[in-house]
């Protein structure tokens, strides 16, 4: 099926509701491929892309306009679908092949792109669902078919989070130091990518897991994925609760939601020497006395999405062994905007994935 025109779902104005829009499409040229969406996951990084910008702290707000992101925004960037128009370019990839789609495109000839992380592109970030046309449509286009990672028999809706929620993860885990069984490591924030990285870990690592987070469904999926403890951060103590629990012995921490609050409590969790890995986007600043990195001589590293490498690295894996499934919310696209009503305040336990 060759689309001249696809649906989608899209916002007009910043912090405004997504309404639907058809777009005329542009026949494939070069090495374009069109592909149909069966399956998009929502990621909680689209509520501050609706809002225009990220909260840098100190009263500030980065702006994605002055970045030159230009209204309507099509979001949506954890996408699985079929291919069904190709150009003439394109070698590799055929019609019907079923794919998971990298989203994170840069310029492909910086120092940083050339090394297999277009994700951190120096030069001209153009990814799905901010700078281009993402998945909450019909049919999405890519610009080159090197960003199309075959899924096999998979389970769509699954491998669609392995685009952003997956690899972000595997990523995050890749910056921790070798651990053994008698090490903890603190997963903070259990949405879906926290909860992601408790399956992943759970599969990769011999440590301990301990999940931090308020909501006590998460905390329960959590504990059904791989997590041998689970906290709630809001409790009195909760610090020295967490810390005793897993005798003072916390190698490392992973805050999936990188708030002031957040950052604050994976530092102080982790023993000397432990590694502290920043992956979520909340926002605000971080703070700590300066004398505490030596005195603890930890490591505090960010880690942000993965890339192409990572996203074939982990559809490999899932076909090679089953991995923990944390929980998804199949919706369909047409109720998007209650979706993320529902993820803004907290009412999603694991991935919402959305089906044109």
């Amino acid at each position: 099926m060759k689309y001249q025109s696809v649906n989608r779902w899209a916002f007009n104005l910043w912090g405004g509701a997504l309404d639907v829009r058809e777009d005329a499409l542009a026949p494939v040229t070069g090495h374009e491929v069109t592909v149909r969406v069966s399956h998009c996951g929502m990621c909680h990084s689209d509520l501050h892309i609706r809002a225009g910008g990220f909260d840098m702290g100190g009263g500030k707000l980065s702006s994605l306009e002055r970045s030159g992101v230009k209204l309507p925004v099509t979001m949506g960037h954890e996408i699985v679908g079929e291919v069904v128009d190709v150009g003439p370019d394109v070698t590799g990839i055929v019609l019907g092949a079923r794919v998971v789609v990298y989203p994170w495109l840069g310029c492909g000839e910086c120092a940083v792109c050339v090394t297999g992380n277009e994700h951190l592109c120096m030069k001209a970030a153009r990814n799905l669902g901010i700078q281009l046309p993402g998945g909450y449509a019909d049919a999405v286009r890519v610009p080159h078919e090197r960003y199309l990672v075959p899924i096999g028999t998979l389970q769509a809706a699954r491998a669609a989070t392995f685009a952003c929620a997956g690899i972000t993860a595997l990523s995050a885990i890749r910056k921790l130091p070798e651990t053994t069984a008698d090490d903890w490591v603190a997963v903070v924030g259990c949405g879906g990518v926290g909860m992601t990285g408790v399956a992943l870990l759970s599969a990769m690592t011999q440590a301990k897991i301990v999940a931090i987070d308020p909501d006590a469904a998460k905390r329960d999926a959590a504990l059904a994925n791989g997590a041998t403890l689970a906290f709630d951060p809001g409790v009195p103590d909760a610090l020295k609760t967490i810390s005793k629990a897993c005798n003072g012995n916390i190698a490392a921490a992973i805050d999936f939601v990188g708030s002031e609050t957040s950052s604050s409590l994976a530092v102080n969790l982790v023993r000397r020497t432990g590694h502290v890995v920043i992956v979520g986007l909340f926002g605000g600043e971080f703070k700590m006395p300066l004398p505490m990195f030596a005195l603890k001589s930890i490591t505090i590293t960010g880690s942000y999405v993965g890339g192409l490498n990572d996203l074939r690295e982990l559809v490999a894996l899932a076909q090679r062994e089953t991995l923990p499934e944390i929980p998804l919310d199949v919706r369909p696209l047409s109720t998007v905007n209650q979706a993320l009503d529902d993820l803004t305040h907290g009412r999603v336990v694991g991935r919402v994935v959305l089906q044109p």
